[in-house]
């Protein structure tokens, strides 16, 4: 019997049926394909689109101004503004000869100032970055400043090589690329690409194909093939030679150009354009600082508010069309360019420009290194001026690298002592106080050894604001402040009697049972029975040595705190450091007695100006600590403005204990060391200060080795300023009430007119 099984019918799949399925296939994955492209990948493709069918120029934005006021007429003055001067640049595709025009054109805008500035520029941000476990052998030879030969032939060797290179040598082509891109790219392993933190680096001379390395990376960076292509190229059509050319040697490049048969300087080209320009030259230039060639803000407030002042650059897109022509009607869009909020600052000019005046005349009568001042609003904590001489001028800050030839004999030759840098010497005028300048050792072509110092005898070092950091030992204007400390405990009144009957020994040593150490007064002359008032008018370090064992290291620990000299004051410099004082905690850390009795007057310890004149100010305005600021107000280019308010830090003394210590230094200025610091016609307060240097860790003594110190206020009864003065090594006089105090009574006076206040002093 036949069986029979159940078969499938065959299904016929005719040309109709392969159409109707393959159209099903298509349309899905253009529909796939449509909704990646319009909605998952539409922001980019939007951009793409943006980009290859519009235009961009950008709009670069004025950096903002620096402004101080005149406070009687409330005029206006820019310390910082902005000029137009010409830029040089060059289109290496089409320059001749490179060797002609660098022997041309190089001797002209090579400024040897500006490039040791450039190289002073350099060490700070190696010095910066250096790994703290860093030899002081291994600093001494990474820190090396380039002779002024290397220098020129450095300058020589790039302008060369900006003016002959056709092809840019290296093009960022992304930046901060996900980790998946980024091994897609790695594994292309394309010659000339390269990846540093997660950027994309392409070295357009070694690629073997342009064409090859566009395909395959422009889906990756998401670039379009044809423009990705054109951009590996590298065509190097624009380099800059030189910024803010002087006004005579760009006459003299045009010249050239125009005076040029054989078409030789062709390649080169000048336009103008924005530069930083400070119409008062060097006034308070530790303040301002500089701005350098490459438009970024160095020291000072121009460093500070670097962002700020630089704005946001803006962009004008236009169409184009399939070829790349812009198209002048139809849709553009305008984004403006933000420009640089204006900085007012609180100092006053006119007392600026007197103060500046003052300082340079004093410093150089008294034959000091240097000198600083500040003057402060002790009601508000606000800077009426800030000095310092030597300074500089911003407009030509490589000025300060400036040297001259000095003749030294061959004595003073075999007694130049090396330092650190190779060729550099310190030449001492008087080995015994340390008083030096630094030679630099060159040779000439001939082999000739040449000795050369910088024209101002400081180079670089008067770029910075000594006044917020550079921390000194103050000496004895520190006393009012561990006086006015042990009068607010109820330590001492100012009738308060002590004996003084010679040194006082501290750290008794009860293995030998002798004190290690005696305190004695800077005259080695003893007093008898006095009173506080008398102890600081002597400046008797044996009187604070009393007041200091009668208060405690714990007390006048926590004191020396509330006057903020354990911190910052955060004024608005980036450059602010703060001293150092030893930690207390009467536990794990402790002071000994010589500590103890030192810091009473100003020494072992270390402050800035700016935390003594704020210690100060809040002596005379009633015992509150004020925030110091010097910035004013900011404009910002929208037109909001931030203006400062005066702020309290915190009450460090009592209202009480200010008028005791106001009294007290009043009887400085009146019948003690501070009588060169009087006013005519007015009372005032003030105290002097002598601070000792160091060699081999023992202190030097006599002319030329000290630092002579000035704070002091006035009007008495509502007090207007605080100023502090010092000037480091005077040569004239070792002591702070034979240099300071003067200045303090010739600024003093002047003060009294300019705020026309009365007499109250017959």
């Amino acid at each position: 019997m036949r069986q029979f099984r159940h078969l499938r019918p065959k299904v016929s799949l005719n040309k109709t049926s392969f159409f109707i399925i393959g159209s099903s296939l298509v349309t899905a994955i253009i529909f796939i394909r449509l909704f990646q492209l319009q909605i998952m990948a539409h922001a980019h493709y939007q951009e793409v689109a943006t980009r290859e069918q519009h235009g961009y120029l950008k709009l670069p934005a004025q950096r903002g101004e620096i402004i101080i006021k005149d406070s009687h007429s409330e005029e206006e003055f820019a310390l910082a503004t902005n000029t137009t001067l010409n830029l040089l640049f060059a289109d290496p595709a089409i320059i001749k000869d490179p060797l002609y025009i660098r022997d041309k054109v190089a001797p002209l805008i090579f400024d040897i100032e500006e490039e040791r500035a450039t190289d002073n520029e350099r060490l700070q941000k190696l010095s910066r970055n250096l790994p703290a476990e860093t030899t002081e052998e291994e600093k001494a030879k990474i820190l090396t400043p380039l002779s002024d030969e290397e220098l020129k032939n450095k300058f020589n060797q790039e302008f060369l090589t900006k003016i002959s290179e056709r092809q840019r040598p290296k093009i960022i082509l992304a930046n901060n690329l996900e980790p998946a891109k980024i091994n897609e790219i790695k594994a292309l392993g394309l010659g000339g690409v390269e990846i540093i933190d997660d950027d994309v680096n392409v070295y357009p001379p070694q690629l073997s194909s342009t064409t090859l390395a566009a395909e395959k990376l422009a889906p990756i960076v998401e670039i379009p093939q044809k423009k990705l292509a054109s951009i590996l190229k590298g065509e190097n059509r624009y380099v800059i030679l030189k910024k803010k050319l002087d006004p005579e040697i760009s006459k003299e490049i045009e010249k050239m150009i125009a005076e040029d048969p054989a078409d030789m300087m062709t390649g080169l080209g000048m336009k103008e354009e924005y530069f930083r320009f400070y119409p008062e030259g060097s006034l308070a230039a530790n303040i301002v600082g500089y701005v350098n060639n490459e438009n970024l803000g160095q020291y000072g407030i121009e460093s500070t508010f670097n962002t700020q002042l630089m704005g946001v650059a803006g962009e004008l897109q236009t169409k184009k069309d399939s070829i790349g022509r812009q198209i002048t009607v139809g849709e553009s869009t305008l984004q403006a360019a933000v420009d640089g909020s204006d900085i007012v600052l609180t100092i006053d000019r006119s007392v600026q420009l007197t103060l500046e005046k003052i300082l340079e005349e004093d410093t150089k009568a008294f034959r000091a290194d240097s000198g600083q001042a500040i003057i402060m609003n002790p009601k508000t904590g606000a800077i009426i001026a800030m000095a310092h001489y030597p300074t500089f001028d911003p407009n030509v800050y490589g000025d300060v690298f400036k040297k001259v030839e000095v003749s030294l004999t061959p004595d003073e030759i075999k007694n130049l002592f090396p330092t650190k840098d190779e060729g550099v010497y310190q030449f001492y005028t008087n080995a015994v106080t340390l008083d030096f300048y630094l030679v630099f050792e060159q040779r000439d072509e001939n082999d000739n050894t040449h000795y050369y110092r910088y024209d101002n005898l400081r180079g670089p070092e008067v770029y910075h604001n000594k006044i917020v950091s550079w921390p000194y030992e103050p000496g004895s204007v520190f006393k009012p402040i561990a006086m006015s400390a042990a009068i607010d405990d109820g330590d001492v009144t100012p009738n308060t009697t002590f004996n003084d009957a010679g040194p006082i020994g501290v750290d008794f040593n009860k293995y030998s049972q002798e004190f290690d150490f005696e305190i004695k007064n800077s005259t080695n002359k003893y007093w008898g029975l006095i009173d506080m008032k008398t102890v600081l008018a002597k400046s008797l370090n044996t009187g604070m040595t009393f007041v200091a064992k009668k208060m405690g290291p714990a007390l006048f620990y926590s004191y020396l705190k509330k006057y903020g000299f354990l911190d910052r004051t955060d004024i608005e410099f980036d450059s602010e450091i703060t001293g150092k004082i030893e930690y207390y905690d009467g536990t794990t850390e402790f002071w000994t007695e010589s500590e103890l009795a030192t810091h009473a007057f100003g020494q072992g310890l270390t402050v800035t100006m700016v935390q003594l004149a704020s210690a100060y100010c809040a002596i005379a305005n009633g015992g509150v600590l004020m925030q110091p600021y010097v910035i004013d107000e900011i404009r910002q280019d929208n037109g909001i403005i931030t203006k400062t308010e005066p702020r309290e830090v915190r009450r460090v003394i009592s209202e009480e204990t200010s008028e005791k210590i106001k009294s007290m230094l009043i009887y400085v200025i009146e019948n003690g060391e501070g009588k060169k610091g009087s006013v005519p016609g007015h009372y005032v307060g003030g105290k002097t200060g002598t601070s000792q240097t160091y060699k081999h860790g023992r202190a030097l003594s006599g002319v030329g080795t000290t630092l002579g110190t000035f704070a002091g206020y006035g009007p008495i009864d509502d007090p207007q300023f605080v100023v502090l003065i010092k000037y480091d090594h005077p040569r004239s006089s070792e002591w702070g009430s034979s240099t300071a105090a003067e200045t303090f009574s010739k600024l003093g006076t002047y003060l009294f007119e300019y705020y026309n206040i009365a007499p109250d002093k017959e």
